[in-house]
């Protein structure tokens, strides 16, 4: 009976092999599947005449078949449905990883992590985009530069299971800074100081999705050098206050767990005067002065600088205007309106393209 089953897995396996492949040839899936991901189709592999063309042509022909191959886009929703919901608790949009550090799995963003999404079409489209603002703004006089503040799951793969890790992938940040560059963008990779960050304690809470106050202080100071500002710089230490109990954090109010609680350390920096801008909710537009001469700085970003870069730029900048970046759809009228003397673009990376995910986030943008 054995040997019969045996004699049956052989055939089996063949046909399970073959299915993709015959209907990929009969019935291929349409090229919209893969657009609708964000990414442009891989071409056909084009015969080798040099010996590099030879050398890229196992990883053409295999990017080439990954995009051509039948039941494809059937064969990924049939994988994300049976393991997104084994992954997490709290409607399947938290991931609890190795040592009970919590991470967001809203907006693909622990693949996008791992290198396992990558929208290269969305990502070029992005960075066009930016290339655009940036030669606005320039024209205005002023200067433009971009820093994504990195997902937790960037900082913290050793934290992650291993199929969250990204083994060295191409991610779309990567894609990301390389575009930019090749368009004469300044930027600033705030990943390697994110590392230097975690080396010298938490970066980014255990409970919540964003960064620590002394974290971005460490980012307040490689992005203020990357635009000149080197005096600007801020000891990390001294600028936060002694360690308190931090309540209501973004998983707790996601989860409903108002027990989800972890040691902080806030900013004990000299806040300015707010004035909020008109603008839709949430995270309103809002002006920060600090009472004394300085630059106008603005910077278009999320909750991870709508205080924690504010707060810091305080220190040195006359006035901050801090606006919401709304996918891209920001209210660009506020740069006729304060004249910035220098715009900062720093959307996270969940956040890292114009284009909005089908994911609908859970927490805050």
């Amino acid at each position: 009976m054995l040997l019969t089953h045996r004699r049956l897995f052989a055939p089996l396996s063949f046909a399970l092999l073959a299915t993709p492949l015959i209907v990929g040839l009969v019935r291929p899936d349409s090229p919209a599947t893969v657009l609708a991901e964000g990414r442009l189709l891989a071409l056909a592999p084009q015969a080798p005449r040099t010996w590099p063309d030879w050398l890229a042509l196992p990883r053409e022909t295999d990017a080439y078949l990954k995009d051509h191959f039948g039941l494809r886009h059937a064969m990924i929703q049939v994988h994300h449905d049976l393991t997104k919901p084994m992954l997490g608790f709290g409607g399947t949009s938290i991931l609890v990883g190795r040592d009970g550090r919590l991470f967001y799995l809203g907006d693909d963003l622990v693949r996008q992590s791992a290198g396992l999404v990558l929208r290269d079409r969305d990502v070029a489209d992005t960075a066009a985009t930016l290339a655009a603002l940036g030669e606005s703004v320039e024209k205005r006089g002023a200067r433009f530069l971009v820093a994504s503040p990195p997902n937790s799951a960037t900082v913290y793969q050793d934290d992650l299971p291993i199929w969250a890790q990204s083994h060295g992938r191409v991610t779309e940040y990567d894609l990301f800074l390389g575009d930019l560059a090749r368009r004469g963008i300044k930027t600033v990779d705030l990943r390697p100081v994110m590392a230097a960050a975690r080396a010298g304690g938490e970066a980014y809470y255990r409970y919540d999705s964003h960064w620590t106050p002394r974290a971005a202080i460490l980012a307040f100071n490689a992005v203020a050098a990357a635009a000149g500002h080197t005096d600007w710089a801020l000891d990390p230490e001294k600028s936060v206050g002694p360690p308190t109990i931090r309540t209501g954090s973004d998983f707790s109010r996601l989860l409903g767990d108002p027990g989800l609680t972890e040691e902080s350390r806030e900013f004990n920096l000299p806040r300015g005067g707010t004035e909020a801008l008109l603008s839709p909710p949430p995270m309103p537009d809002k002006v920060v002065t600090s009472g004394r001469p300085g630059p106008t700085i603005m910077v278009i970003g999320d909750s991870f600088t709508t205080d924690d870069f504010t707060i810091p730029l305080l220190q040195h900048a006359g006035r901050v205007v801090w606006i919401n970046h709304r996918r891209c759809g920001f209210d660009r009228n506020w740069i006729d309106v304060y004249r910035p003397d220098e715009v900062w673009w720093m959307p996270t990376e969940r956040f890292l393209t114009c284009k909005a995910q089908p994911d609908r986030s859970e927490i805050a943008g």
